[in-house]
């Protein structure tokens, strides 16, 4: 039969009608495609046309059914306003399913026609009439990549915002706001790192060049309910020193918040609900506040989008008042999104008691584009808020007005060297638990990050993702490929941290499962 869509898009709305057969390529596809004016002359004129139907057309609610005409009429039926448009804010709709084998939108917005969701030809440079749409999206033919003269690479498909825009940005800009670059809120550069902060960066830009291609179409509700899960994940792995694969040691929310899917399944692991499976909700500050949670004295917030300043004006505006509402004079917040994108928030007490509002532009987290390994800004400040409470140095404003600690570390008469080979030898359970007898030990503790029972002792430069360990209860040197697990996309909470073990360091034959933390048999 050939089912499908067919709208224009229009102030970021679709006007749409239900093809109830022939949308194939070759068919009505091909019609919508010849029915753009190729003279340029004749285009803007055309547009205007189009928007001034668009303004004047039928709208309905419920399915408006395109007339089946002829080829010779292949226009007339697109200036039929009166048979109107069904009205739809959601994108869902363009990207084929079941019932659904090709959808076609004209974008007055952004001046493309879109087939299928993802291709975007460019009105002012449409592909020939010969050989067609058909040759380079006919599922039944042998396809061909469409040239890329003819493609956008930028479009917009946004919808509008939810909330009054003038109104947060009115509230936005009286908390005299001070933006302040990354480079000035004291986060070290790649070559001045720690391991464990390193291997945080290691691990998300693995995930994010793993999981971030669903996101990337957050701008549809289907999409936009996996945004939770992938911040969280991405949250995880930017929180250096927290053990991977370990199985939940108690109950309590602040033990367990950023515990990694235990591999076994054997223990129950809390996360924040409303963050995971709510993110993109209209209402943020809940009677619960289902939409923050706490770590390492960072408040933590998720939303889709910050590439756009009413976005950031409305997510800073929200997390500032959530940190006032309770209370705090002074506190750090971060701001992660579905597209790679994080501003850190801080409030300070100022002069006269007058709480300052500092936060960063919108931050890119993806991998920058120089030396192998090394992070972008947003990166390297988002690990370097995120790392453990006295391990690196205090906000720069803050620093300059804090008196000298008096707290010195005081260490047991057990030299360090012994204490490391202590921890090496521990389970995860027992390790978690020296992290609270002291400070001192606890620093230790952190010096290498944990993968189950191995401590990860150093990375293999030579091979991505792989890490010289040592396992709990073996002596032998033996070497870790981590990898990320994805699950199928029915249960993307099953996703989790998984490794394969090389029992002799740089050996590269024999590997085994490590994902439950122990030995695994030999691979025949």
């Amino acid at each position: 039969m050939g089912a499908g869509y067919f709208a224009y898009r229009y102030k970021r709305k679709y006007y749409r009608r239900y093809l109830s057969c022939d949308a194939h390529p070759s068919g009505h596809g091909q019609r919508f495609a010849d029915a753009i004016p190729r003279d340029l002359s004749i285009l803007e004129e055309w547009i205007a046309n189009r928007i001034q139907i668009l303004e004047n057309a039928k709208i309905s609610h419920d399915e408006v059914v395109h007339p089946d005409l002829p080829e010779a009429d292949c226009s007339s039926d697109l200036d039929d306003g009166a048979l109107g448009y069904e009205l739809c804010k959601d994108a869902d709709w363009t990207f084929v399913g079941l019932a659904t084998e090709y959808t076609y939108v004209i974008d007055l917005d952004n001046l493309v026609f879109t087939v299928n969701g993802w291709a975007h030809l460019k009105l002012n440079n449409m592909p020939p009439s010969k050989p067609g749409l058909k040759a380079y999206f006919d599922a039944d033919e042998e396809i061909i990549k469409v040239p890329p003269q003819y493609l956008s690479t930028e479009v917009d498909l946004w919808p509008a915002p939810s909330f009054d825009v003038e109104e947060r940005q009115r509230q936005y800009e009286a908390l005299n706001p001070i933006v302040i670059p990354a480079t000035e809120w004291g986060a070290l550069p790649w070559d001045r790192l720690s391991f464990p902060q390193r291997f945080s960066i290691d691990l998300t830009h693995h995930l994010l060049s793993e999981t971030s291609r669903d996101v990337t179409y957050a701008y549809t509700p289907y999409f936009q309910k996996k945004t939770g899960e992938f911040c969280w994940n991405i949250l995880c792995a930017a929180t250096s020193s927290v053990p991977l694969s370990c199985d939940v040691i108690s109950t309590s929310w602040h033990d367990n918040s950023l515990s990694p899917r235990s591999p076994d399944q054997r223990h129950r692991r809390l996360r924040p609900h409303g963050m995971l499976y709510d993110t993109g909700a209209e209402t943020k500050l809940s009677s619960y506040d289902r939409h923050y949670c706490w770590i390492r004295n960072c408040l933590i917030t998720f939303c889709i989008r910050l590439g756009d300043p009413a976005y950031v004006a409305h997510e800073v505006e929200q997390m500032v008042r959530k940190m006032r509402r309770d209370g705090h004079t002074e506190c750090v917040g971060l701001i992660l999104s579905s597209q790679r994108e994080v501003v850190i928030v801080a409030v300070n007490e100022g002069p006269g008691g007058a709480r300052q509002v500092r936060h960063t532009p919108a931050l890119n987290i993806c991998p920058c584009c120089g030396p192998a390994g090394q992070a972008s800004e947003g990166l390297l400040l988002m690990v370097h808020m995120l790392s453990p409470i006295l391990t690196v140095p205090q906000l720069p404003w803050r620093a300059s007005r804090s008196r000298p600690s008096s707290h010195v570390l005081l260490w047991p008469k057990l030299p360090v060297e012994v204490f490391q080979h202590i921890i090496r030898y521990t389970s995860t359970v027992d390790y978690v638990a020296l992290c609270r007898v002291s400070r001192s030990i606890r620093s230790v503790c952190l010096t290498n990050p944990r993968y189950a029972d191995f401590t990860i002792l150093n990375e293999m430069s030579q091979y991505e993702m792989t890490y010289a360990a040592q396992y709990a209860y073996d002596d032998a040197p033996t070497v870790l490929t981590l990898y990320w697990e994805c699950p199928p996309p029915d249960f993307p909470s099953r996703s989790r941290w998984n490794a394969w073990e090389y029992p002799e360091l740089g050996g590269s034959e024999g590997s085994n499962d490590a994902g439950d933390g122990s030995q695994a048999e030999n691979e025949e």
